[in-house]
């Protein structure tokens, strides 16, 4: 993950959120030391709210308030993560993703809050992600 190393903003993937909090081997193994960098402040990491949403819907889905609240205090307490909104600016970058690679419209909306944000690299798991490249797409699959 050196790639990561040399990033000083990144995008997390929804999945990646997922790994961390729920601990999913072998990605936490991954996943810590990126955390306590974003925490520590040497990498500035966002989500989309789309991330946000997704993120949210399984625990709701479950009446599980204990992962419900895991999932607010990541999003609004977690230092050097920062929720990104989407504007029109990023629907109309999504829609252009959207049409150009067919990938679905979350996905390119996420991918879309990366390149408005000014996003070195994107860390994820989704290998039709792999069409993108600007900013970069860090699969963590590649590294496990």
């Amino acid at each position: 993950m050196n790639k990561v190393v040399r990033a000083k903003r990144l995008l997390l993937d929804t999945n990646v959120i997922i790994y961390f909090l729920q601990g999913i081997s072998p990605y936490d193994v991954l996943l810590h030391p990126l955390f306590i960098l974003i925490e520590e402040g040497r990498l500035r990491a966002v989500i989309s709210a789309i991330t946000e949403a997704e993120l949210l819907v399984g625990p709701l889905k479950k009446n599980d308030s204990e992962a419900l609240a895991k999932v607010q205090l990541l999003l609004n307490e977690f230092p050097g993560l920062k929720v990104m909104p989407v504007s029109r600016q990023i629907s109309q970058m999504g829609a252009s993703i959207r049409a150009e690679t067919d990938l679905p419209l979350p996905d390119a909306l996420i991918i879309a809050t990366a390149q408005a944000d000014g996003c070195d690299a994107i860390i994820g798991n989704d290998r039709s992600w792999s069409r993108i490249h600007a900013p970069e797409v860090i699969l963590l699959g590649d590294y496990t």
